[in-house]
């Protein structure tokens, strides 16, 4: 009997393209989609010569040298995401800005939990109050850049979020609120020191 798959997603990397479903019918992972993920996810290694089917055959934590699988929530959180905001008949496109990164230690990056994407046609803004409903999972918003992040955790952390409001190539700058309120004697958004300071308000708001 044929596999039943959901329909097939665009994903985006720089140059690199590719289309496959990510998901079976009743919401486990479609064949391949972790291997074929995790290789538009490398950080800067060569894509890989093998045929990926051959790649899946390969035990552990890479499927081939610079190349770790991500972890297989993220595909299914990576549905749910396409699904809120599919628009009937037309093949969703997703840009994937990085993935895999070994250099962020401490980072959901390092050990393949987390990607940074665009969802062509959905606004940022709109795109991270979604991933915000959804369970063990963390979300970044980055208003001065083009993505956003989303990282799966362990079950029972509930939701997690934040803002950054640092710009590409600079220092992360969280913030309490995007945009900023306005303030008579501050040109400048008030700046938290660190990301735990963020959640722990984040947390203390409700």
């Amino acid at each position: 009997k044929p596999v039943c798959l959901r329909p097939s997603i665009t994903f985006v990397r720089g140059t690199e393209e590719d289309v496959f479903p990510l998901t079976r019918c009743d919401g486990s992972q479609a064949p391949l989609a972790v291997e074929k993920l995790s290789i538009l996810a490398r950080a800067s290694a060569a894509k890989p010569a093998k045929p990926v089917v051959e790649l899946a055959k390969t035990k552990g934590p890479n499927l081939a040298p610079g190349i770790k699988r991500i972890d297989p929530r993220l595909v299914e959180q990576l549905q749910r995401m396409v699904d809120h905001f599919g628009k009937g008949a037309k093949t969703p496109r997703v840009h994937l800005v990085s993935g895999f990164r070994p250099s962020s230690i401490g980072s959901y990056h390092a050990t393949g939990h987390a990607l940074d994407v665009q969802l062509e046609g959905v606004a940022n803004e709109t795109l991270v109050d979604f991933c915000k409903t959804l369970s063990d999972v963390g979300c970044g918003y980055y208003p001065n850049s083009s993505f956003v992040h989303m990282d799966v955790r362990e079950k029972g952390t509930g939701h997690v979020s934040w803002i950054d409001a640092s710009g590409p190539g600079e220092g992360s700058r969280y913030v309490e609120q995007w945009p900023p309120p306005v303030n008579r004697s501050a040109t400048k958004p008030k700046f938290i020191e660190s990301i735990e300071d963020a959640l722990a308000k984040l947390d203390k708001a409700g």
